[in-house]
């Protein structure tokens, strides 16, 4: 080889070396793999470090042997020898990288065979190559996985010490959350120790985090109620009933409509009115008890249920009451068509005639009798439109009750529900 050949295949190693120092280096700074290797892993995880792991002493034991090699070229090359040209030929194309065969049970190696493995300078960047490629894949994964799932851990973390907080704050007993206590524990283990086990394909699996922040928000959230209740019990329950006072009237109210609703009309059916009042009286008596034994978070959740009760309630009481007026309204909207219909027909000069006048008196008697029939009142009254539009030789006027498509008299109630 000459020495052109021998000096670029020398910088070419010496950049070899000076790459594979750098990224060694840049390796044990980075935090992830400083974590892996202080870290006390389980399971999958500690099984895939502990396989980069060999392959990373591995790498070590090549790279100081490659850089013995290097250096001694680098030496000849300045210094010279007895043969340097022939020398710094075999150290750089040779094989001239010296390892230790790793130890292994005496029938593995024969009695004569070499303790020592050789490579080329080549051979021994593609083997390192391969061992750097293979170990920082893992450090990637387990960073990754624990890029994902260390804010989460954090943030249950710091909602568990909240909920510890409220607990004392509340007097709750100090294992009243020993099972979120431990699922936290079990989760923190698992993120720590063995993050690989969330890793699914490409996509870290954070359902199980998810799940016990849903734990965590539900306790946070009962003992910040019971700890509201706590401090403004008096307040709270005054709201209540008012609120429930407010119900008591709307239902009073609409318990007289319907009263007023079952006298004029008989059908459709005036809709029942319940009455929870009762029942909600009782929830704040129960209330009460539950304030006498200091049991807050039980007094918190039982606010909240009650609450929503009462809303409920309120709606239930206010849409009743519109449910009956409705139907006041709508035999005053019968009327009135069948004053307008008869207005008609007075300036047609028909209102005397005798099919109208009669039809005119059968719808009359249903609306104006008590109670009526509201369903056979919006018939009558589309007979009465009907004939009259006849008579008139013309189209029903707009706004009339016109029945729908391919229905007959009998089949149609006149909107009425």
């Amino acid at each position: 080889m000459s020495w052109e050949v021998l000096d670029h295949a020398l910088n070419g190693v010496r950049g070899d070396a000076d790459r594979i120092r750098i990224r060694l280096a840049d390796l044990e700074q980075h935090v992830g793999y400083q974590l892996l290797r202080d870290a006390d892993l389980v399971g999958g995880t500690r099984e895939r470090w502990e396989r980069a792991d060999v392959r990373l002493r591995r790498l070590w034991t090549v790279h100081d042997a490659f850089a013995l090699v290097v250096e001694r070229a680098i030496h000849v090359r300045e210094r010279g020898g007895e043969d340097p040209q022939n020398e710094l030929a075999f150290l750089l194309r040779g094989a001239s990288v010296t390892l230790p065969l790793e130890a292994g049970s005496p029938g593995d190696r024969g009695l004569l065979d070499p303790d020592v493995e050789r490579l080329t300078t080549a051979d021994a960047v593609a083997r390192m190559a391969s061992d750097y490629e293979a170990a920082t894949e893992v450090v990637s994964a387990v960073e990754t996985a624990w890029d994902v799932l260390h804010p989460r851990l954090a943030e249950l973390e710091t909602m568990w010490q909240e909920v510890c907080t409220l607990s004392d704050q509340v007097e709750l007993d100090e294992d009243e959350h020993e099972e979120l206590r431990e699922q936290l524990v079990r989760v923190g283990e698992t993120v720590r120790r063995d993050p690989l086990s969330l890793v699914v394909g490409t996509r870290v699996d954070t359902s199980s985090l998810g799940r016990l922040r849903g734990l965590l928000v539900r306790t946070r959230g009962e003992l910040r109620d019971a700890l509201r209740m706590r401090d403004s019990y008096t307040q709270s329950v005054a709201h209540l009933v008012s609120a429930i006072d407010d119900v008591e009237q709307v239902l009073r109210h609409a318990r007289g409509l319907r009263a007023r609703v079952v006298a004029k009309i008989s059908a459709p059916a005036a809709p029942d009115v319940p009455d929870p009042v009762p029942g909600l009286r009782a929830d704040l008596t129960e209330m009460d008890v539950l304030r006498s034994r200091g049991d807050w978070r039980e007094l918190g959740t039982r606010l909240g249920r009650v609450q929503h009760a009462v809303h409920q309630a309120s709606d239930a009481a206010h849409a009743c009451e519109e449910d009956l007026s409705e139907l006041f309204a709508r035999r005053a909207e019968l009327r009135g068509l069948l004053d307008s219909y008869r207005a008609r027909a007075v300036r047609l000069g028909l209102a005397e005639h005798e099919r109208l006048a009669g039809l005119h008196g059968r719808a009359h008697e249903e609306l104006w009798k008590a109670p009526c029939d509201l369903g056979e009142a919006a018939r009558a009254l589309n007979a009465y439109q009907r004939s009259l539009g006849e008579l008139a030789g013309s189209e029903p006027p707009e706004g009339g009750t016109t029945p729908g498509v391919g229905a007959s008299d009998a089949e149609t109630d006149g909107g009425v529900t």
